[in-house]
């Protein structure tokens, strides 16, 4: 099993999505300028091609993970900004005070933007007075940390002896916070990114800052620092922070340069509260509503298989309700979902699942669903790799149980406490009749059901909530079970009238095929109503999409009252799985569930094609 790192290719951290430029192992050594980047990487298709020396490669089907280790940088002998450094923090409004308080030196360093050394600002990031991290910055703006270095916030120390504390967007503008009196100021290390923001500097400040009881956040007023914002505001609960703005600034620093001290502090003391419940205006929701035009509608998280993005996409902060027959696979699809939406879109998330009791029996099933071998018998997966799904799921995957008892707000305490920890994306309810319940009736439920609903878009996270049917009755020959909607799940049709999304599993053993039914998708961007037919293969518990010889009449037949069509599948085809004999190596996490499709029919016999 190959990783990037053992073609010599360097690829950026944090990244795995797209396209990324590196340098060549083949050709760079041997050229003058030997830093230059000429190898184009596709980090979705697995492929590379150098620009220069025209070597290109792949990683084979499967890929690994390699496991992350930290290096300290080595603190500096040098004390004091040099002249001219003084002088360009003056002229932003920063004293040399200030710049003593911080440590601010400045040096020369070798910045991967220019291609050479600059003369570079450096902010160093301490934890309980160790050098943990540095951010380089030169003059033109641009950045870089300290290579493999942990993420953490940047003044972490100073919020020691406070209950709040002031969250800004860069170093400068927490110097700024600071000239102006505020001293309990931390600053993000990496930004503000339009697309997704890295919050691992939450979980590794985590012990220096849980004592703290409030958050005020003040990124910078655009896009970016408004998502990085909301999403601060998410791990921390809405209810638990605030933010500022800076009128017609940008930011902290840009406020201090153009008004100064005075106005700075105005600003501060004007500290705006999120929305959470009651009623509010079209201009509460500006930004958003600009934010959406701009960029257009969220597209949300897909689980990497063609066929079915097609039909579902999973958003945060709304609730997918999983229901079919008894033993007809729905936790066994869910686990399919969960951890491709894992792989394909880095989710994490929580399963408070009895159906999957004892803890260690649901993980045999995922370490299957991982590396796609059996857990015992034929194909067996090695030691080595069960060992590596262990250190890989270790911080993706937490298993929720109770001591108090195990009522709905028991459950969401528990997953509560991991958003703020770990920032997880989702948690699992399987199913809502191991929960305790006062009563079955229509209003309980509703309410309970609201409650769930409200956690999920106050906490911008996903809930997959399985359900059972209560109402299961055959077709008019009185062999098979008709296929049972979101209505017939036992205790309330709020199960329908409440879910944003709605998903049956139906199987039929006669020819052994699962049908995925979408009955409810609540926006017309997330997906449609449809159905795909699969076989599920009980050795690696994947699914596989049915391609030979599939009869779609008998199922349509039975959900035509449901309003529910045909999806016409094609095949993919992902390569075999390494020999048992092959080892891993012990730095690395190789899950191999395919995030490519490939369709290369000729190469697959079979009545089915795994994803």
């Amino acid at each position: 099993m190959k990783a990037y790192s053992d073609y010599g290719i360097d690829i950026p951290n944090n990244k795995y999505k797209g396209e990324v430029v590196a340098i060549c192992p083949e050709c760079s050594h041997t050229r003058k300028k030997k830093k230059e980047k000429c190898l184009g990487v596709n980090l979705d298709k697995k492929i590379w091609h150098c620009n220069h020396c025209g070597w290109k490669g792949g990683l084979p089907n499967e890929f690994k993970i390699e496991t992350k280790t930290y290096i300290k940088p080595i603190a500096s002998n040098k004390t004091g900004a040099s002249e001219n450094l003084i002088k360009w923090f003056e002229s932003r409004g920063i004293n040399q005070e200030t710049l003593n308080h911080f440590k601010i030196v400045d040096k020369k360093e070798w910045m991967p933007q220019t291609q050479k050394e600059e003369n570079v600002c450096m902010f160093q990031y301490f934890r309980n007075d160790e050098l943990i991290n540095i951010k380089y910055r030169d003059g033109a703006k641009n950045f870089k940390l300290h290579k493999d270095a942990e993420l953490i916030f940047y003044n972490l120390d100073s919020v020691k002896n406070f209950e709040d504390c002031y969250i800004v967007e860069g170093e400068i503008d927490c110097l700024s916070l600071y000239q102006c009196g505020i001293f309990n100021v931390l600053s993000v290390p990496n930004g503000a990114n339009l697309n997704s923001n890295n919050l691992t500097y939450i979980e590794n400040s985590y012990d220096e800052i849980s004592h703290l009881k409030r958050f005020h956040i003040a990124t910078d007023n655009d896009v970016a620092g408004r998502m990085l914002r909301d999403a601060i505001a998410t791990r921390f609960g809405k209810e638990n922070c605030d933010f500022i703005t800076f009128n017609d600034c940008k930011d902290a620093n840009d406020c201090l340069q153009k008004y100064g001290t005075e106005e700075v502090m105005d600003c501060i003391s004007k500290k705006y509260q999120f929305p959470i419940e009651g009623a509010f205006t079209i201009e509460d929701f500006n930004d958003d509503i600009d934010d959406f035009y701009y960029n257009g509608l969220p597209v949300g998280a897909k689980i990497g298989v063609e066929e079915i993005d097609k039909l579902v996409s999973f958003h945060k902060g709304y609730i997918s309700v999983i229901t079919g027959i008894p033993s007809h696979g729905k936790t066994a699809a869910l686990d399919y979902i969960i951890t491709r939406l894992n792989l394909t879109e880095k989710w994490t998330g929580a399963f408070y699942s009895p159906e999957n009791k004892p803890t260690k029996l649901h993980f045999s099933k995922l370490a299957r669903l991982y590396i796609g071998k059996s857990w015992d018998g034929y194909n067996k997966m090695t030691y080595d790799e069960m060992s590596d799904v262990k250190e890989y799921l270790n911080d993706k995957f937490w298993f929720i149980k109770p001591e108090k008892d195990f009522t709905l707000d028991t459950i969401l305490s528990s997953v509560k406490r991991l958003i703020l920890l770990k920032g997880i994306d989702f948690f699992v309810i399987d199913a809502w009749n191991k929960l305790e319940h006062k009563d079955d009736s229509t209003s309980y439920v509703g309410k309970e059901l609201d409650k769930l609903a409200d956690f999920c878009e106050l906490n911008n996270v996903h809930c997959f909530l399985v359900a059972h049917p209560t109402k299961m009755k055959k077709d008019k020959d009185g062999i098979r079970f008709e296929v049972p909607s979101l209505y017939d799940i036992s205790g309330s049709a709020n199960f329908y009238n409440k879910a944003d999304l709605g998903i049956c599993i139906y199987r039929n053993f006669d020819t052994n095929v699962t049908t995925m039914i979408i009955q409810k998708i609540k926006f017309n961007h997330w997906g449609e109503t449809g159905a795909i037919d699969l076989k599920y293969q009980l050795q690696n518990g994947r699914y596989y999409l049915e391609t030979k010889g599939s009869d779609n009449s008998s199922w349509l037949k039975r959900t035509q009252n449901l309003g529910v069509l045909s999806t016409v599948t094609k095949p993919i085809v992902e390569q075999s799985n390494l020999k048992d004999t092959e080892k891993f190596s012990n730095k690395t996490i190789k899950p191999s569930l395919k995030l490519e499709s490939f369709n290369v029919e000729e190469e697959y016999d079979d009545d089915v094609a795994p994803f």
